[in-house]
């Protein structure tokens, strides 16, 4: 069994389950069992657990930070329970802890008190009188409420008994905050959606190199453009897209995927009549990857969302 992949690929393999360990050449991006890390057993990116995910709140460097951007990829269709410290998994148990009740109370503790630190700042930076621009402070601090939230629910942590907590949470949830929140609501959505369209102009830009295997093209990139190509490729509603390495005979994905021409050729040809409508409860096996449903403009496989216009052109280049 091949042990050593790709950066591009390590993410997807750790988030498939299919083996128990896998590393990039570097050795600085590696999985074992259920939780991938870099660098080292200090930094645990993220643990799965069946379709939910611990996934680390923690700062990073710039190498690290394209590790966690990997596997953030590669989970966009489980569900994510943020958390600054990560469990993880020892001994090859695929279980995390005992029970949820009595599960790691001292963990519990630094990420209740994580997010108490997030909550204490926002609120202090909302209120403050000088500060006029306050859509993004009441973004990041529902934010950090709905990963709270998200986290005690899971671990069915009903009642927190930190007080100063309880008071900022409530205060945070009052009448003031709740009508200032909706009232710049309209004013983020817009915004988001701004964004989003210069993302897809910029993306389009890197598309274009990265068809060519412009690697100079794409370094020389506007921080700016590679800024809104990241927000683009993180984005739910973003599609993974295809190109030809004819040298290699193989097909590889906008994510890192690397596929031999004769196993997608298998895979297209097994699609048959899903390429023309949808097709849904599909279990096509693509190399580690398995094709699920197809809608009326993409194929879906895991987290890879992809363009059917890119099948059909990869399609025709190919004679299939």
């Amino acid at each position: 069994m091949k042990h050593v992949f790709n950066s591009g690929e390590i993410a997807h393999i750790w988030a498939s389950q299919t083996q128990q360990d896998g590393r990039n050449s570097q050795g600085n991006f590696y999985f074992t069992g259920k939780t991938i890390y870099s660098y080292g057993s200090h930094f645990p990116i993220a643990t799965i657990e069946g379709n939910n995910v611990f996934f680390t709140l923690r700062s990073y460097s710039n190498t690290t930070g394209g590790h966690i951007s990997d596997t953030r990829r590669a989970i966009s269709h489980k569900t994510i329970v943020y958390c600054y410290e990560v469990p993880t998994v020892y001994n090859n148990s695929s279980v995390l802890y005992d029970n949820k009740k009595g599960y790691l109370n001292d963990t519990h503790t630094k990420n209740l008190n994580h997010w108490k630190s997030n909550i204490k700042r926002l609120l202090a930076e909302i209120g403050n009188p000088k500060n006029r621009v306050l859509v993004h402070r009441i973004s990041d601090l529902n934010n950090n409420i709905a990963q709270l939230e998200t986290y005690c629910k899971y671990f069915n942590i009903k009642v927190i008994k930190d007080s100063e907590l309880k008071a900022m949470l409530k205060l945070a949830k009052g009448e003031d905050i709740v009508n200032a929140a909706k009232e710049l609501q309209g004013t983020i959505d817009k915004a988001n959606a701004s964004k989003m369209k210069l993302a897809v102009k910029a993306y389009g830009q890197y598309l274009n190199l990265w068809r060519k295997f412009d690697s100079e093209g794409i370094k020389e990139l506007s921080p700016k453009v590679k800024e809104l190509c990241n927000h683009y490729t993180n984005a739910r509603e973003s599609f993974t897209h295809l190109r030809l390495d004819t040298g290699a005979n193989r097909l590889e994905t906008s994510k890192g995927v690397q596929i031999p021409v004769e196993v997608a050729k298998r895979a297209y040809i097994a699609l048959n009549g899903c390429m023309t409508g949808k097709c849904n409860h599909l279990s096509i096996p693509v190399m580690n990857y398995i094709i699920t449903q197809t809608t009326d403009k993409a194929i879906i496989a895991g987290c890879h969302t992809i363009p059917k216009e890119d099948i059909k052109y990869i399609a025709s280049l190919l004679n299939w």
